[in-house]
């Protein structure tokens, strides 16, 4: 995350609060205290900051899967590229295909809105990763571990679409192929080092 822009959320798992990033804060220098703990009305519990103006967005895919642990919303420069050009991330690599899947462009909502907290909380239902048009990503995941690495493995794809198709015609994967993938890496999980 880049600046002030962007917000990341985590709870412990069938907890009813979650942990969200403050509103206005520089991203790359924030520490634990400043992480605003909110219920899932989105009041908050502890701190002197105000949480994330996209809390909506974040209680809404909370209320609607409880896998759900992290949220991450950023806004990927070459992802945002592609989709105001017109182009979905493809699944190019065994990474995007296990990690991505389908990620569909959601049309512009105005950030911060209830409208766009319930329009995100229902496409992302057998999801883990967003585009919203104009906007950025929406990432969620089991641990922050699992969202980070979707957020990136969506970048990553996203920049070599972008080379690929600037010096020729990409050879994207048949479907056979990515069927092939699911199977042989059925299971695949992201592991943290403890």
């Amino acid at each position: 995350m880049a600046g002030i822009g962007g917000n990341v959320s985590a709870r412990l798992p069938k907890r009813k609060e979650i942990w969200i990033t403050p509103s206005g804060l520089y991203k790359p220098d924030l520490k634990s205290e400043d992480l605003v703990k909110i219920n899932l009305e989105g009041k908050a519990l502890e701190s002197v900051f105000k949480p994330s103006i996209e809390w909506p967005l974040h209680l809404a895919i909370y209320k609607k899967r409880a896998d759900v642990n992290a949220v991450v919303h950023a806004h990927n420069p070459v992802t945002m590229g592609l989709a105001l050009a017109g182009f979905k991330p493809k699944p190019i690599t065994p990474e995007a295909v296990m990690l991505l899947g389908n990620v569909p462009i959601l049309k512009f909502v105005y950030p911060s809105t209830a409208k766009l907290g319930k329009l995100v909380g229902k496409e992302i239902a057998g999801r883990r990763v967003l585009i919203l048009q104009n906007h950025g990503v929406v990432a969620v995941g089991h641990d922050l571990t699992e969202v980070i690495c979707i957020v990136e493995v969506l970048e990553e794809v996203s920049t070599t679409m972008l080379i690929a198709n600037l010096v020729g015609k990409p050879k994207l994967l048949s479907p056979q192929q990515i069927e092939l993938i699911k199977k042989l890496l059925r299971g695949y999980k992201i592991v943290v080092k403890e």
